[in-house]
């Protein structure tokens, strides 16, 4: 019966990421560096407002656009914080930004278009783009310092490129783009008129001061689409609630296919979300930046060369010293010393010499699994 199943849907697979977690999950004594998942709880302010949201009956029908107060709240928050100045017309909660993107994807791409990525980039951009029968074509960044050469961006660009995807802090990289790397994706796009979706689910946990945004620059606003997450800054992986951010026009598009995906987002979450956007995240940012430069002094004591990250909170750590492919290189740090990492392949093939750890894992496993995958780098110098 399976070839009368969607043919799209016949190409996924699962996430490696997930495969190696699960993998991991199930071994006795394994240390997990795997998932970009923080190790906190929701703060308790948070989780009382949905306790109170429930008691107020907030248990209706939600509006499928999101509810104005938290749209409301949202432009404030955007506005004030990040200088995104959108109304609540032209913002959409989410199911997490993972459904503002695969919404955007539904509305914008035909089959046929094409889509252009910075790699390595996130595992479920992929998946996503082939189900809208479009074509994801790579961006090479490893030979450009993880930043974005403008020469092979226009070199990708034809009469079917719709679409530029944007994460900064990238993952799995940390790396922050220049103000150089988002000039040329503004020029491209305007020359050629693409549209550009921001991924900004990292922008709270960025330990710059020299942050350049796409939204900063209003001549683009007709071509950008910004989405969202409370995940990250706000430990609410669970809560799966986002948003996403556009230009009139475009937003009514994307909220057309997303209120037939979902119809609405939990309304009593909706609730929980405008309390969290109070929140002050510096102190989360601390501690990751803290853990940040604990991980890279035990790396540079032991040699052991990695990408320098200025944001997220991952580390992609090069491998290519060792002549093995990353998941052979992850299989054996998985079952000789009982760490579970990401490979880099899961990425991009072009980072196939890379692995990625997360340094939003409880302390005790970070650093423990850190000195494990130290212990393996000195075994295999030796061998």
């Amino acid at each position: 019966m399976l070839n009368r199943v969607n043919h799209q849907v016949l190409k996924f697979k699962k996430s490696g990421i997930r495969k190696f977690a699960e993998a991991a999950a199930k071994m006795e004594g394994v240390v997990s560096l795997t998932i970009g998942e923080p190790e906190f709880d929701t703060e308790v302010v948070i989780k009382d407002a949905a306790k109170k949201a429930l008691d107020d009956n907030y248990t209706h029908y939600p509006s499928g656009q999101g509810m104005i107060e938290l749209r409301k709240a949202i432009s404030d928050f955007e506005g004030k914080r990040n200088a995104m100045h959108y109304t609540s017309d032209e913002i959409i909660v989410t199911n997490g930004s993972t459904e503002g993107l695969a919404s955007t994807f539904l509305a914008l791409l035909n089959e046929g278009d094409e889509v252009i990525i910075p790699a390595p980039m996130y595992v479920t951009y992929l998946p996503m783009i082939e189900y809208c029968k479009a074509k994801m074509i790579p961006l090479d960044t490893t030979k450009s310092g993880f930043q974005i050469d403008e020469n092979d961006l226009n070199a990708l660009v034809n009469e079917h490129t719709k679409l530029i995807v944007i994460t900064s802090p990238n993952n799995p990289t940390g790396v922050v783009y220049s103000k150089e790397s988002l000039d040329a994706v503004k020029r491209v796009a305007l020359k050629n008129n693409i549209f550009i979706l921001s991924d900004d689910v990292y922008h709270q946990l960025v330990y710059t001061d020299d942050f350049t945004k796409l939204s900063d620059d209003p001549s683009i606003r007709h071509l950008l689409i910004v989405t969202q997450s409370y995940s990250k800054p706000y430990a609410m992986t669970g809560w799966r609630i986002g948003y996403l951010m556009a230009d009139q026009p475009i937003a009514a598009h994307i909220n057309g296919i997303h209120s037939y995906l979902v119809t609405g987002i939990t309304s009593f979450i909706q609730i929980a979300a405008i309390e969290a956007l109070n929140q002050d995240t510096s102190e989360i940012k601390r501690i990751y930046f803290d853990r940040l430069v604990r991980c890279k002094k035990i790396l540079d004591e032991a040699n052991i060369p990695y990408v320098n990250p200025e944001g997220a909170f991952y580390l992609f750590i090069n491998i290519g010293e060792f002549k093995i492919n990353s998941e052979e290189f992850c299989l054996k740090a998985l079952n000789d010393y009982k760490v579970a990492l990401v490979p880099g392949v899961y990425f991009s093939e072009l980072t196939d010499h890379y692995i990625r750890i997360s340094y939003a894992v409880k302390e005790y496993d970070l650093f423990e699994g850190l000195n494990r995958l130290v212990k393996m780098v000195k075994d295999l110098r030796q061998c």
